[in-house]
Parts: structure tokens; sequence; C-alpha cells
């Protein structure tokens, strides 16, 4: 196994690999391959389904931009869903915030939240414990459609486009999330990496675009993921562009969190500046995703709208 090259997300001319000293667990679920791997340098390291999830050395530069962005765009968050999310990374940042009161995960597969409690306590710190955190296993579609409870912050912390999770990146899905939002309240949820897969990127975020009044896409390198990755918030009411450092100075002092190793109000604001290519790509006319015109998944996890 020390010798072994673990791949990821590979089209045969280019990836991202490491080389484990030890594969710890690996176990076939229901819906998947679930897999927890050891790296003298990335730590613990969770894939599902031969794509790279979290390590314990960058999680940090994942979970952060994901929930702590959201969670100080919204004035005072008293009610917050995760979708997804079942190494409980995100979890753990959300119950960081001590004036949440509720905190409900929908988590389709139970084996990655009961390995995660047993091999992922880094990166989780214990955060399914906390007395606020409700977790159901559910299909996150199928918990929408039948739940009328309505939430502040809703993090969509789901796996990359790939078989059944296509479902989770249509305008359909989208507007069932919508739904689900208080005023003022805010969605965020990864989209892919602008620079390798700006297609795919482009038509993600418009399709937010067509379902709500703001979309603020931003990025970071999370080199478990070989690169750069993109994160969307998305808001009805909230225009995150003329959100003052000041206010979200504010809400951190009266929060009184200290451990954020990636997150400063400063940096919130200007990740929501982009790079000119970036922006580009989001001016161009894309595809919406929807059901009958879903992203198309090709060979190797990948896709075939690349470019």
């Amino acid at each position: 196994m020390k010798n072994e090259m673990i791949l990821d997300g590979q089209d045969g001319t280019s990836g991202f690999f490491i080389i484990p000293k030890s594969k710890i667990y690996s176990k076939k679920s229901k819906f998947q391959q679930i897999e927890i791997f050891y790296h003298d340098y990335f730590g613990k390291i969770l894939r599902i389904d031969g794509c790279f999830q979290t390590s314990e050395l960058d999680e940090c530069l994942y979970h952060e931009p994901l929930v702590q962005f959201a969670l100080f765009s919204h004035p005072n968050p008293k009610k917050v869903l995760i979708i997804g999310g079942g190494d409980g990374g995100s979890l753990k940042e959300v119950v960081k915030h001590k004036d949440i009161e509720k905190i409900v995960m929908v988590e389709i597969d139970k084996e990655v939240v009961n390995i995660s409690k047993r091999f992922l306590k880094n990166i989780n710190k214990n955060a399914f414990k906390d007395k606020r955190v409700k977790i159901i296993y559910q299909d996150g579609i199928k918990y929408l459609e039948e739940n009328k409870e309505k939430y502040d912050v809703i993090i969509l912390d789901l796996t990359d486009p790939s078989g059944e999770s296509l479902r989770l990146y249509t305008k359909e899905f989208y507007e069932k999330v919508k739904k689900k939002l208080n005023k003022k309240g805010v969605v965020s949820l990864h989209t892919e990496s602008y620079l390798f897969y700006p297609k795919v990127f482009g038509r993600i975020i418009s399709t937010l675009k067509s379902v709500f009044n703001y979309v603020s896409p931003h990025g970071n390198d999370v080199p478990l993921y070989g690169g750069t990755i993109s994160f969307a918030l998305c808001s009805k009411d909230i225009n995150f562009t003329n959100i003052k450092e000041f206010e979200v100075v504010r809400r951190l002092d009266r929060k009184k969190i200290k451990d954020l190793k990636y997150f400063t109000p400063s940096l919130f604001l200007a990740s929501l500046e982009l790079p000119k290519y970036v922006n580009e790509v989001i001016e161009q006319k894309h595809k919406l995703i929807t059901l009958d015109n879903p992203l198309k998944e090709g060979k190797g996890g990948n896709w075939e709208e690349k470019w």
C-alpha cells in the first residue's frame, strides 16, 4: 500500500494523485464506496467513489468558505439546514455559532456519518454530539418535498455532480431549496472549479441566477482537490456585494468565535471580487441545468462539458 498511487477524477491525460502511507478503512455502503487513507502530509483522507472529499490538513480551506461565509452574510441566523456533509466538517463549522438554535443535517448515507465519527474526529470535532443537532438519514430532495420547515441558512455540502447527485445540480432542485428559506435566507454550495471546468461552473452559476435574485461566486485553492474550487452564496433578499466589513466584524465580535483558521471579515468580502477570466465565463450565455438537460457525465467521473 505504501507505494500505491491513488488517483482522483482521471480522464487519462491529467489528474491529481497521492501516495498514501496506508489504507485505514474501506467499505461499500448501499450508496457508494467509502475509504479512509492516511498520508504523512494530509493526515487522514476521506475518499468516496474514487474522489477525494476532505483531509485533516486542508479541510478548513473548504468548510470555512462554504459555511462561515454564509453564516456571516446573514444578520442573525437561528436555524440552519445542511444537506449532505456526512463527514461532519460543515457541521463542525455551524456549531461554533452558539447563538444558532437549531441545526438539521440531512444525509442519505448513514455509513458516511458512522465512519466519520470513528475516523475523522479531527475534522468534525465530535460536532454530531451537539444537542442542537438533528441528523436525518434521507434523500435531500425527498426531505425538501416533505418537510414544511424553513431555515435562515442552507448549506449544500454535496459530492460532485455524478450519478444520483446530478439531480442536486438542477434548476428544479434549487427551486425546492429556495422555498425553504426564511426572509433574508442564504444558500451556500460549491460550484466546481472555474479554472478546470469553466463550462460546468458557468452552467451552475447561470442556473442559480435563474432561481435566486443574488448570486455571488467566490473561490479558493484546496490542495486535496488539485487546485482551485469555487463556491456560491445565493439569496432572495441579500445582495452580498453590499455587505460592509464593519457589519461582519461586529457579528464576529458578538459571536466570540476564536477557532477559525481561514475566515476573516476582510478576506470574506475580498473573496467576492473575482478574476477577470472568471467574470468573462459568467458573462457568457450558458444552458441552464435542468432534469431534462442535466450536466453530462463523462469517463472517470469527469464531465464531457469541460470547456
